[in-house]
Formats: structure tokens, C-alpha cells, sequence
């Protein structure tokens, strides 16, 4: 080697080598009541949820941790110590959980997405783009089972948890709490280009046996809600120097299963029916901000079967949407009025027909939050060229115009041969206070049919934790029918208002945590200007120091039926004006203890009768990975022409022999199918981010012939059983 290429050579190491051995010699600030710096790990930590590395021991914890409930902005009545480290490829997170009873520390669930918060736990939000509105959200309970979310414009639901990520979590409980540690994958996050990143990190911790939630940094929104709340977020800085990597992932699938049916319960079982498919499904960072997701023969046999429900009003019933794929970045894709009014709702979409292949384009570029989904339907994937499928397509942009201000567009549109629908909506919301917000929303739909119409709502709410009032003014066409929404009511204008009261009552002899009550007001008039149904109603309950709760509540309601509408066969409300009270009261016990329960009654009025509906459920967590739960929902209904029942009821084990392997066996049973229905559901997470399902579902139809012969009464309507095989492979 001459000598010039020795030191050319020995001048690129001088300037690459020590990068990583610089950033560890750099004086690294002491965290703040708002900031951390995170320390860059020469070697990897071992994740065991022992904290005996030297890592940990050098650098300085987060302690600064503040009550979000039930005493917001208090001191934490136990320590948590958590100290953050990185490399090229991982941000590491140690939590020390101190705990002066740690006999009463709870660690039962095992199921990955299951009931973590009744467990004593732990979430990491950051937000990635500084941008004060959407956040990823991890969560472990204290055996190290996961989960993890999506936060969108600083809104937090259910189906935020679809989300799955593919990170490393260990922990362990000893004598002085528990402790926990943590390796999240920089690939699986979006974030900047640029080489110096500063994230929005939120940290928080959950006491369950003192029904205490506690967060760095202080936040000002309450209990769970704390967790959307990017906007206060503290900051993560220092992260230097990271991989980023191809940010490819692609998840092949196949699947075989074998379906018997009897179309009708005076025939014979058919012959069953053996199938095998396969599948693809890609995810791609196409840029360090956007992911496209593809989807080719999609199948989703492994979803877990829907609640039964039994529908006692004129209206349609809401299934929520289960599906993996639409579920994530759902936040996204929201407008309209939940439950009641969407412009898009993806349980339309492969709702007749099988999804063939999709694609699904998310991401930010600058202050634009956007989402592309295109998917097509139909009933055979050799039809996707062939002009017999359907195309269901949904563009959607929302936009940061102020510190807490949003607004946005959507378009959706179903178009096949014979029918096109398209949908165009605006909304907007500004935030401000603590729970104070403006919003508001309009669609117009297009129909090739003629009927075209619009729905729109405005609402404003001025409250703090503890006292509030909201008022909202909506309006839907006769003809309103978004092909990709759900509408569950139309040809009304509707206002309505409400205020709420929350006060604390924190050590107070009755052992009352806090102490609440709202009343709601809400009125539906036709397009005609006729007065259709109003409701008013008054609630108060009280939360005690235990996490039990009770509430009692009265309302009034008034319908104007236009037309009769069934119940069930021979069960029918005639068109007249109806007027009636009802009462209710209903208790719940801690849902984090081994045997927990609750009970609802309800009675009063119902249109020309009366009904009295009790619901109750009962629950046992016995041990780590075993949950039973079961309930029931029982109505007696008199309209005039003499009482019959309207029941509900379900029983479900849950197992788990691992955090990697876990079932579900779900029993259900209405009265007015007549179906009992048995779902058993095993997943085995071979490797991180695949799977293994097992899934059996069976329907019986329980006749009335003769109930003393079983052979007469429960006759098997149809069973299927599958086998489905994914692996997850990282490019």
C-alpha cells in the first residue's frame, strides 16, 4: 500500500470509525420535566427485562412522572426510573417500576392484543414527526405481552390497536417491582430524512391494584385519553447516525379449509367442500414518510366472529369492521359521524363478493396527512381483467393549518358495469383548552341511479376534566347512500346538547373516587319540518377508589312512526305517535381482578308496551394465559298482545400456553335466529410477525319441534374448518 492510500484510507476511518465511539463521548444532558437525550449503545443491550447491563447503569432516568388519574398533575405514588438508549437499528427503552407491595403487582394476560390494561403496564408514544397530532403507540403489560396502536389526530379508539409492529419486549417481577426492557426497530417507524432526529415521546405507566395511571410528561387530559394527547408530548432528542434500511416487508400466505352445510334443517348435510388458495401481502416504504400496502387474494378466515346482537328498532345494526388490513391507519380514512353517519365504512367493501387484490398508499408529506386505497372485488381473481369485478376506491387528505387545527377532504367511489357512486366530503377541527373543540363535516354523494343527496353535522364542545357542554346540529338527505359508508338513519335534521359534571372525591370516607353526571337532549325532525323522535336523558354515576362503579340514569322517549315496522315474525308496531319512561341502573367490579362482573336493568315504556332487559356478565382470570368470561342480554317485551323474549348470550375461554401461543372459544346463542354458533380460534406466532391459524366455526339451528328430543331440536346448519399459514419476510 503506498503511502498516499494509507492515509487516504486511514482519513475515511477517521472520519466514519469514531462516529458511532463520538456520540457516546459527547456530554449527554440530564433529562428534563420535558426532554431527554437518548445515549447511543456501542453494543446491543441483551433483552431480558433484567436491567443488569453497564448500559443502563450510565445513563441518567426519566423520573419526572405525573398522575393523569385519578388525581391529575400529582406526584406519583410509586417511582418509575426509564432510561433510553439507540443504536443504528433499535431504540432501547428500560422501565423500572418500583412498587412497595409488589405482591399485588397483576400479570395475567398472555394473548398478544388482549386485555393489557387490566394488567399492571406500560405505553411508549412517539411521534415521530414532531407534527403534535399522530403517534405510534407501544404497549407491554408486566409479563412483556404486546400490542401496539395507531394515534391520529390525537384521537385514540378500539381500532387503533389494529396496528401490528415487530418489536422485542422482556420483563421480570421481583421484590421491588418490575422491570421491563424494550427494542423497537427503526425500520418499523416513519419518520424524517435527515441524519439528527428528534422524535415527540410520551411515556406511561399503569398501577392497577391503585387504579393510578401516571405519564412523562405531565399531560393535562385525563386517564386513558392522556395517551392521544400528542400535542403535549415531551421531546426525545439525539438519534443520530440511524439504519434505515429497505423497509420492505412481504407476507405470503396459504390456506386450506373444508366447509359442510345444511341449506335447509329439513334436508340432508351436504358433501363438504375441500379448498386451497394462497395469497400475498406487501408493505413498502416507498419513502421515508409514505407506505404502500398490496394486497393480492386476500383472505381473512382467521378474524375472530362477530357479536351477536338482536335489532328491537326500524334501524340498521353496526358490525365493526375486524379485517387487519382496513383496520390499520382506519383513523386515517375517518369522516363523518361514527356509528351514524361515515362516508366510508370499509365493511362494505368484499362485503358480496371476495377482495381480489388492493392497494393502500399512506403517509405524510409535510403538514398533508394522505391515504390512498384502491381495491377490487368480485368473484374470482380471473375476473379482475375480464370487466366483471368492482372497483372501490378512497382518497383522503387532511392537512395541519394551525397548532390544533386540521381540515380535510375525502372521495370515495364504487363503480362496475352497471352502478357508479361517488362521495365528496370536507371537514374541519379545531382544537383548544383541554377538551375544548369545533367541528364539522359535509358530503355530497352521486349516483348514476338519480338518487343524490348530502348529510353534514357541526358541533362544538367547551369542557375541562372536570365539567363540560357540547351542542350539535346534523342534517341527512332522504336519498343520502354512500356505496363505501354506513348510514343508519336518514330524511332528518337533528339538534342536540348535553353537559357533564366529573368531580374528584378523592379520600372521603365513603371511599368514592370521583363523582359524575350528564344530561343529553337530542331531537330528530323529517326534512318536512315534522317532529320524528326525541330522547332526554339523566345520568349520574360514581367511580370508588376499588375501580368498581355504579350508575343510575332516567330517560323519555317519543316516536313517530310513519309506517309499522317487525320486531320479529308476528311482533309488529303499528304507525301512531308513542311517548315513554324508562329507568336504568347497572354496576361494574374492577375488570383487572381474577373474578370480576357486571349487571345492567333497565325498565319502562316501549311504544304501545313495556320492557324490562337485565344484561350481565361475569368473568374469572384464575391464573396467567386463562380467562373465562360469559353474559347474557334477556328481554321480556309486552306490546299489547302478551310478553315474549328477546336473549342474547355468549361464553368464551381463552387460553394461552406462551405470549406465542394462544386460542379463543366462542359459544353464541340468540332466540330469534335460533343459532347456536361456536368459533374456536388458535394462533401460533412461529416467528415474529407470522402466523399459524386453526380455525373451526360451527352453527347449529335449535328448532322448536319437539324440545324434549335433542336429535329434532339442534340439527347442524353448517361447519368449516381452516388452516392458515403466513411468514413474514424483511428485505
Amino acid at each position: 500500500m503506498t503511502a498516499r492510500a494509507f492515509l487516504i484510507l486511514a482519513a475515511v476511518m477517521t472520519v466514519r470509525a469514531p462516529a458511532a465511539s463520538a456520540q457516546t463521548a459527547a456530554p449527554v444532558p440530564a433529562p428534563t420535566d420535558r426532554a431527554v437525550t437518548a445515549v447511543y449503545a456501542e453494543a446491543p443491550p441483551r433483552i431480558d427485562g433484567r436491567l443488569d447491563e453497564p448500559l443502563w447503569d450510565r445513563i441518567a432516568p426519566v423520573t419526572a412522572f405525573r398522575q393523569v388519574f385519578p388525581e391529575i398533575g400529582a406526584e406519583a405514588t410509586e417511582a418509575t426510573e426509564v432510561r433510553i438508549a439507540y443504536d443504528q437499528d433499535y431504540l432501547y427503552f428500560a422501565f423500572r417500576n418500583r412498587d412497595r407491595q409488589p405482591g399485588l403487582i397483576r400479570a395475567r394476560n398472555l394473548v398478544r392484543g388482549g386485555p393489557n390494561a387490566d394488567d399492571d403496564h406500560l405505553y411508549i408514544g412517539l411521534d415521530t414527526y414532531r407534527d403534535g397530532r399522530n403517534a405510534y403507540l407501544f404497549e407491554i403489560n408486566a409479563l412483556g405481552t404486546q400490542d401496539e396502536a395507531l394515534i391520529t389526530d390525537e384521537d385514540l379508539s378500539f381500532q387503533s390497536f389494529s396496528w401490528d409492529a415487530v418489536f422485542r419486549s422482556e420483563t421480570s417481577i421481583d421484590d421491588g417491582g418490575w422491570s421491563a426492557e424494550l427494542a423497537i426497530p427503526f425500520r418499523q417507524l416513519r419518520f424524517p430524512d435527515g441524519d439528527d432526529l428528534s422524535f415527540g415521546l410520551m411515556l406511561h405507566r399503569g398501577i392497577r391494584h391503585k387504579n393510578e395511571r401516571v405519564s412523562w410528561p405531565a399531560i393535562s387530559r385525563e386517564g386513558f385519553a392522556a395517551l392521544a394527547r400528542v400535542s403535549e408530548y415531551g421531546v426525545l432528542r439525539g438519534i443520530r447516525g440511524v439504519r434505515r434500511g429497505r423497509n420492505l416487508e412481504v407476507k405470503p400466505y396459504a390456506i386450506s379449509g373444508a366447509q359442510q352445510a345444511r341449506p335447509d334443517l329439513g334436508a340432508p348435510t351436504e358433501a363438504a367442500e375441500v379448498t386451497y388458495d394462497a395469497g400475498l401481502d406487501v408493505k413498502w416504504g416507498v419513502t421515508s414518510s409514505l407506505t404502500l400496502d398490496a394486497t393480492v387474494n386476500t383472505d381473512f378466515a382467521q378474524v375472530e366472529a362477530d357479536a351477536a346482537q338482536i335489532n328491537l328498532t326500524r334501524f340498521s345494526l353496526f358490525f365493526p369492521e375486524q379485517r387487519e388490513f382496513f383496520l390499520e391507519r382506519a383513523g386515517l380514512f375517518e369522516h363523518g359521524t361514527g356509528r351514524e353517519t361515515q362516508t366510508f365504512f370499509s365493511r362494505r367493501i368484499g362485503l358480496d363478493e371476495s377482495i381480489l387484490a388492493g392497494a393502500r398508499l399512506t403517509g405524510q408529506v409535510g403538514p398533508l396527512s394522505v391515504g390512498l386505497l384502491n381495491i377490487e372485488t368480485g368473484p374470482d381473481l380471473g375476473e379482475i381483467f375480464g370487466g366483471a369485478s368492482t372497483n372501490n376506491t378512497v382518497a383522503r387528505v387532511r392537512a395541519d393549518v394551525l397548532p390544533r387545527a386540521t381540515v380535510g377532504g375525502i372521495v370515495t367511489n364504487l363503480a362496475d358495469d352497471l352502478r357508479r357512486n361517488t362521495a365528496v366530503g370536507v371537514d374541519g377541527v379545531v382544537r383548544f383548552g383541554r377538551n375544548s373543540e369545533v367541528s364539522g363535516w359535509a358530503t355530497q354523494v352521486w349516483d348514476t341511479a338519480g338518487e343524490n343527496s348530502a348529510a353534514g353535522q357541526v358541533s362544538a364542545q367547551l369542557a375541562t376534566n372536570r365539567v363540560g357542554a357540547y351542542g350539535v346540529f346534523s342534517s341527512v338527505g332522504r336519498a343520502y347512500d354512500p356505496a363505501l359508508g354506513f348510514v343508519r338513519r336518514r330524511d332528518y335534521r337533528r339538534l342536540g346538547g348535553g353537559a357533564f359534571l366529573n368531580t374528584p372525591l378523592a379520600g372521603t370516607p365513603l371511599r368514592i373516587q370521583r363523582l359524575g353526571g350528564d344530561v343529553d337532549l337530542s331531537a330528530y325532525w323529517g326534512l318536512d319540518g315534522v317532529l320524528q323522535s326525541s330522547e332526554a336523558e339523566v345520568e349520574t354515576f360514581s367511580e370508588l377508589v376499588s375501580g368498581d362503579e355504579v350508575g343510575v340514569g332516567v330517560r323519555h322517549v317519543f316516536e313517530r312512526l310513519e309506517a309499522p315496522f317487525t320486531i320479529r315474525d308476528g311482533e309488529t308496531v303499528p304507525a301512531d305517535d308513542y311517548g315513554f319512561w324508562q329507568a336504568f341502573a347497572g354496576a361494574d367490579t374492577d375488570e383487572g381482578r381474577p373474578l370480576y362482573g357486571g349487571v345492567g336493568v333497565e325498565a319502562g315504556g316501549f311504544f304501545s308496551g313495556s320492557r324490562v332487559e337485565v344484561e350481565a356478565g361475569l368473568g374469572w382470570r384464575p391464573s396467567p394465559g386463562v380467562g373465562l368470561e360469559g353474559g347474557v342480554e334477556h328481554s321480556v317485551i309486552d306490546l299489547g298482545g302478551g310478553p315474549f323474549a328477546a336473549t342474547v348470550g355468549s361464553v368464551s375461554l381463552s387460553t394461552a400456553f406462551s405470549r406465542s401461543l394462544f386460542g379463543r372459544t366462542l359459544l353464541q346463542y340468540d332466540n330469534f335466529s335460533r343459532q347456536l354458533r361456536a368459533n374456536v380460534r388458535l394462533n401460533w406466532i412461529h416467528t415474529p410477525g407470522s402466523d399459524l391459524f386453526v380455525v373451526f366455526d360451527t352453527a347449529y339451528g335449535v328448532g322448536e319441534d319437539d324440545p324434549l328430543d335433542p336429535r329434532r331440536t339442534v340439527l347442524l346448519r353448517d361447519r368449516l374448518a381452516v388452516v392458515k399459514l403466513t411468514y413474514l419476510v424483511l428485505i
